[in-house]
Formats: C-alpha cells, structure tokens, sequence
C-alpha cells in the first residue's frame, strides 16, 4: 500500500467532521465531544493555522499512476512544545476499507519522522486506551515503546473510567 501525507486545508473540514464523529472513532478518543463544521473550523484557525497541531490528510495512493486516489484518515502531532521538543501523536481510526494496519504503520513512521527531521522533536508519545491492544500494537509496529499504563486515567462512552496506555519514539 502507497500513501501520502499531505497537509490539512479549510476544504477538509466534512471529512474530519465525518470521521470524528463516527461512533468507532469516538471510543478510541480521550475527548467524547462531537465535532460540527463550525467547531471544526474554529479548530482548525485557533490550532491548526497557529502551528500548535501539524494535521495531516492521508491519501491512498493509486499503485499503478502514483496519483492521489482519495483521503481515508487523518493523522496529527500536536501539543507542540518546541522547548522540550516534544509532541503527542494522535491517529483517527477511520472505518475506511483502505485504513489498515499497513497503512496506518506507514502514516505514523511518516509522521514521527516529520516531526523528528521536520520540526526538531526529540520524543513523539501516544496515548492508547488499554482496551485497545491492537492499537498499542500498532505503535509498537511503528517503533514505539510502552512508558506507562495510567489507572483510570480518562471516561470511556459509557462514563467508567478506564486505564490508558503511554507509548513514546526518541530520536536516535
């Protein structure tokens, strides 16, 4: 599978909305809340625009011309601390047929290696729900490794609390 990442703009915005607030997506996310065009855009001038995220569309890539088939997922750094040099990397789970494991390791290697070579990070860390192996496993496939497992440390959509895994990259 061939893929690119290319960067985020305001016409992406029904895409993000859609994928956000599907009900697979939201289980996986610490933050429940629901997404609107209008919030999303807000979103999108307050952290996007500002440099606190680097967002990314992924697209699959056409294996036979190279060309741009069409986004399946997004992923981003953010919480950018220049000063630490460091980030959180955060993927959408998006239920498109094309989003598989494959691609998904693909688009986080990228990603870790922009923020290594790109924007001068010396650690990417993640945050998975326990629940989840297959996504700290993931991770791992990417090259992370596990710092910690948080005891009820966010909600799930059900209102319990839940233990959450810490997985980190360093440069070098």
């Amino acid at each position: 599978m061939q893929i690119f990442l290319r960067p985020i703009d305001e016409n992406d915005g029904p895409s993000i909305v859609r994928w956000r607030n599907d009900a697979n997506v939201l289980s996986h996310c610490l933050d429940k809340t629901k997404v609107t065009v209008e919030s999303n855009l807000d979103f999108y001038k307050a952290n996007v625009l500002t440099g606190k995220y680097k967002q990314f569309i992924v697209e699959c890539l056409d294996e036979y011309s190279g060309v741009c088939a069409y986004p399946i997922a997004s992923v981003y750094l953010k919480d950018m601390d220049y000063g630490n040099k460091r980030c959180e990397l955060c993927i959408f789970t998006s239920s498109d047929v094309d989003w598989k494991p494959e691609g998904q390791t693909i688009a986080i290697k990228m990603l870790v290696e922009r923020a290594f070579k790109e924007y001068g990070m010396h650690k990417v860390y993640s945050y998975v729900f326990r629940k989840f192996p297959n996504e700290v496993d993931l991770l791992r496939n990417a090259g992370f490794s596990v710092e910690a497992t948080l005891t009820g440390e966010a909600m799930n959509d059900k209102g319990e609390f839940e233990d959450i895994v810490r997985l980190s990259i360093f440069n070098g």
